[in-house]
């Protein structure tokens, strides 16, 4: 991880460092802590966005539709609570026919967003890159298209909270990307992840958690047609999480590191995790948070 630190400092800040706790950094390699900042000052990795004097934290998450489907003109449903703004939608298309979508808000009739995902293809898409303020919290819908062809897709969505401090000192390591006058430090929600594997009888993956963020939760589709198993190991340390868990053909199985009886949460950095298919392909795709509160892996 870069080490090299970009101070901004105004003459405000002056008044505030006493009372300043750096945050732990986003993908260093120590154990789990868990804490929600609320100081005037942020250090922040590489891959985050900034925006010079405040402190924008996403301090909650929490799931808003999990949905599969097989079948013409489908829609998802679904309810952004006041407060829980930023939506991630991740899209795995697993069809031959490209798809379209368009994210309404179905109490105002705003439409927000239409995007196309070609045949066999993924999209990961984050309302903070185009809605900086937000979107409005109610009632939303997902419209699935395929000129009149099924739908084939999986996908899932995520909200969090935004919040504003207007503190005027910050920290930021060298990489990141800053504009006007924000920096924007995921709190509660410290990575998010996806993935597919496939196409020979073994198949390893890897994600980071970050410090802080030992919290995972993990879900694996098999789209094979037989049952695979997958094991999870730490790289540093070698320690094995999983250890041969099976998902059968066809189907879909959600791992919780809360679940395994890991409350303290999971070593921070990067994990392996390995599928093994047997005599048969592997084909499975994986998507994964990493959170700094065990209930919002729920």
């Amino acid at each position: 991880m870069k080490k090299n630190k970009i101070f901004f400092a105004s003459t405000l800040s002056v008044s505030l460092l006493g009372a300043v706790a750096v945050l732990s950094a986003i993908f260093a390699s120590s154990n789990v802590t868990d804490s929600a900042n609320t100081f005037t000052t942020a250090t922040q990795d590489a891959g985050t966005t900034t925006t010079s004097d405040h402190v924008i934290t996403l301090r909650k998450s929490r799931d808003v539709f999990n949905d599969t489907f097989n079948r013409k003109d489908p829609v998802s449903r679904f309810k952004l609570d006041p407060g829980y703004g930023r939506l991630k939608i991740l899209v795995k298309n697993t069809g031959d026919s490209t798809i379209t979508f368009s994210l309404v808000h179905t109490d105002s009739r705003k439409l927000y967003i239409t995007k196309t995902i070609g045949a066999h293809s993924s999209l990961n898409w984050d309302s903070l890159d185009s809605f900086s303020q937000g979107l409005r919290s109610g009632n939303y819908e997902i419209q699935w298209r395929a000129d009149g062809d099924i739908v084939h897709v999986t996908t899932w969505g995520v909200s969090g909270t935004d919040s504003a401090n207007t503190s005027t000192t910050a920290i930021q390591d060298a990489g990141t990307t800053t504009t006007n006058d924000h920096v924007i430090t995921p709190q509660s929600l410290g990575n998010s992840f996806n993935f597919a594997l496939g196409g020979s009888a073994t198949a390893p993956g890897s994600f980071e958690v970050p410090k802080g963020f030992g919290h995972v939760k993990l879900r694996i589709r098999n789209y094979a047609n037989a049952p695979v198993d997958f094991t999870l190991e730490h790289n540093d340390s070698s320690k094995v999480y999983v250890d041969d868990q099976t998902i059968r053909k066809n189907s879909e199985t959600v791992w919780r590191s809360i679940d395994g009886g890991i409350s303290d949460g999971m070593r921070s950095g990067r994990y392996t995790i390995q599928f093994r298919g047997g005599s048969n392909k592997v084909n499975v795709e994986v998507w994964g948070v990493a959170s700094s509160l065990p209930s919002e892996t729920k």
